[in-house]
């Protein structure tokens, strides 16, 4: 049974309707701007109080950009509000509105889906699943055979069908945003706080982050999402490092991840109820997402955490055909993810007992990063590598990680009994970083 706010008292009268034919309008010029700027407003909206939802709903509903659900020819939304909903999100390349001064992107006319992912609310256990298509994907719809992306030139309904028809899964709601969209939404946010075990560049995405704790503007995000050719500084010298497309999926997942979890709660109504106006311009939505479903999409996410996000990127293998590069679903463990997406269990199964680590020396001392490496490994821990980080002035020892791993990355830390937990950039083949700061031995 779905919870119905009251009236609050001197709740602004609604807006009107939007005229005849603004929804075709918008699809003649496409929409500018969407991403989960609308769900994040919705998180945050549950702190003002429930009435505050309903009034910031009303707003929202009468005032962002909508696409027709029907022409989108999405699912239709479950009955009861307590349902999983699963979300299209589109990351458009389109340079429309970026500053003239921000260099790195080119002039490309038009826009294709650079970026795919699923998201899907599950309002019963509180959590959030993403599931990351890879652009390159190949499928053949209706006869059709393509890059997944490719479908996105005709029309986002036939994105829609395409990811639809491949996954087998239902789309009950889309959204879609641009290159200046999701810049402006990390902006509108604050930023967003992540750590980087070692100084990381992109020359290409002009990307330029020093090793540390770091908060990202938007500017600086949206070069971590676009970057292809990522790089560290790694004992003096520049290596690459996932410098590839499911690279940068990942880094995606990252940040979208970042952006669920670490966006300030306003205190007030007033002070949600800016953070919306500057939001709600970003947004593209359809317009079967009504109040009651954000209010319900807000109170189940209340309490979200990083460990209750969970992310997975679809298992692929390249494919080069007729000259053409591809990324085909890895089987049987594509099947299996879709599976367990469309139940609404973990994705990626049951995760190791402890995780992957790898220990870098970021204090300077010779010998502190191997010895709580042994430690670690004397303990059961798996460590993978160890090294020097980026730096040499850590003050306290951070133990990095993302999503699920952040417990572990708890237990891992009180096991040493000094640093902290952070949650950061991440190598492959590695589910948690330890920086070794001033607190650890040796110093």
């Amino acid at each position: 049974m779905s919870y119905v706010p009251p009236t609050p008292p001197l709740a602004p009268k609604p807006g009107p309707a939007p005229k005849p034919g603004a929804d075709a309008a918008v699809k003649r010029r496409w929409p500018k701007r969407a991403l989960i700027g609308f769900l994040i407003a919705a998180n945050l909206g549950i702190f003002g109080g429930l009435g505050a939802v309903w009034w910031a709903a009303r707003q929202v509903t009468g005032a962002v950009a909508t696409l027709d659900a029907g022409e989108l020819g999405l699912t239709r939304v479950p009955p009861s509000l307590s349902d999983p909903r699963t979300f299209l999100l589109v990351g458009s390349d389109s340079r429309a509105d970026l500053p003239e001064d921000w260099e790195g992107y080119g002039s490309y006319g038009g826009q294709r889906a650079d970026v795919i992912i699923l998201v899907q609310v599950l309002p019963q256990q509180g959590g959030v699943q993403m599931l990351s298509i890879p652009r390159d994907t190949k499928v053949t719809i209706n006869g059709r055979t393509d890059r997944i992306n490719a479908f996105f030139n005709d029309g986002a309904s036939r994105l829609v069908a395409a990811v639809s028809e491949f996954t087998g899964l239902p789309i009950h709601h889309y959204l879609q945003v641009d290159f200046a969209g999701f810049a402006g939404v990390v902006d509108a946010v604050g930023g967003l706080r992540m750590t980087f075990p070692y100084p990381a560049r992109d020359r290409k995405a002009k990307l330029n982050v020093p090793a540390g704790p770091q908060t990202l503007d938007g500017r600086t995000a949206l070069a971590l999402a676009r970057s292809r050719s990522y790089q560290e500084l790694r004992n003096g010298a520049w290596v690459y490092l996932e410098a590839s497309d499911l690279g940068r999926t990942r880094r995606q997942q990252e940040l979208l991840m970042a952006l669920f979890t670490q966006v300030e709660r306003p205190s007030s109504v007033g002070g949600f109820t800016d953070l919306l106006r500057s939001l709600k311009k970003f947004v593209t939505a359809d317009n079967a997402l009504g109040e009651d479903e954000i209010i319900q999409v807000a109170w189940s996410m209340r309490s979200l955490t990083p460990e209750s996000v969970e992310a997975l990127t679809l298992p692929v293998d390249g494919l080069e055909e007729n000259g053409v590069s591809y990324v085909v679903a890895r089987q049987p463990q594509a099947g299996e993810a879709f599976a367990a997406f469309r139940a609404g269990e973990p994705l990626i199964g049951a995760l190791r007992e402890k995780g992957r680590v790898a220990v870098l020396n970021g204090n300077g001392v010779a010998g502190s990063a191997g010895a709580v490496a042994d430690r670690l490994r004397e303990a059961g821990w798996e460590v993978v590598s160890v090294g020097d980080s980026g730096r040499a002035d850590y003050a306290t020892t951070l133990v990095v990680a993302q999503g699920r791993y952040l417990t572990q990355a708890e237990a891992l830390q009180a096991f040493l009994g000094y640093g902290r937990v952070e949650q950061g950039s991440m190598p492959r083949d590695t589910d948690l970083v330890v920086i070794v700061g001033a607190d650890g031995p040796g110093s």
